[in-house]
């Protein structure tokens, strides 16, 4: 893992917590659901630094947006955290974490490809807290260009504050997902949910695997 310029401070701590507190298990419904399938422009929408987000293996890179900075991870408790961080205002946090190979998962993936690996991102988030979180709208899929990601969102709040997150399969096997979780820490006003849409589609589109 490389994290350029990653910058120690209290809210690091709020941030593990705002992601872990977020959570809670929901089966998946067996039955067939709609599936929400999106073409994305492969340009962002909003203004990008060029610091770099970049797995050890080299086979996962990304953007951050112009103004936001690294938080240490060393202090979180999940060891599958890559990186995080947060918009100026502390009101907006960007997760990038790995998603671990099990024999369990496999036939998931093998049927039903990043809407399987949404599945069971779900699953993982909601097994470590049992909070009054639910899944909001259903899993889709988000298509820019060759690259696919299986997208989905939940929340803690009743709608209010939404968690969205996108998972995808590197060129060498390996899984991850990006969150952007909302953080009501700062006293400041979270963005509305248009302007988190954009950021979210802005990262997707520097995201390559």
């Amino acid at each position: 893992m490389e994290i350029a310029r990653s910058r120690v401070g209290r809210y690091g701590a709020m941030v593990g917590a705002a992601m872990l507190t977020s959570c809670l298990f929901v089966k998946a419904p067996e039955q067939k659901v709609d599936v929400n399938n999106v073409a994305l422009s492969p340009q962002p929408d909003i203004e990008m630094s060029d610091v770099l987000v970049r797995t050890r293996a080299g086979d996962m890179i990304a953007l951050l947006p112009k103004g936001w900075v690294f938080l240490d991870t060393k202090s979180q408790s999940s060891t599958d955290v890559i990186a995080v961080a947060v918009d100026p205002d502390y009101t907006m946090s960007l997760v990038f974490s790995g998603i671990p190979h099990s024999e369990s998962n496999r036939e998931t993936l093998a049927q039903e490809g990043v809407l399987g690996l949404a599945r069971i991102a779900y699953s993982k988030h909601a097994r470590k807290t049992a909070g009054a979180t639910r899944l909001v709208g259903t899993y889709g899929t988000a298509q820019l260009g060759p690259r696919t990601f299986g997208t989905y969102e939940f929340s803690a709040s009743g709608g209010a504050m939404r968690t969205k997150c996108a998972v995808f399969t590197s060129s060498i096997g390996n899984h991850y997902e990006f969150a952007l979780v909302p953080m009501a820490i700062s006293g400041k006003d979270v963005p509305p949910d248009a302007e988190l849409q954009r950021i979210f589609r802005s990262m997707l589109a520097t995201i390559q695997y």
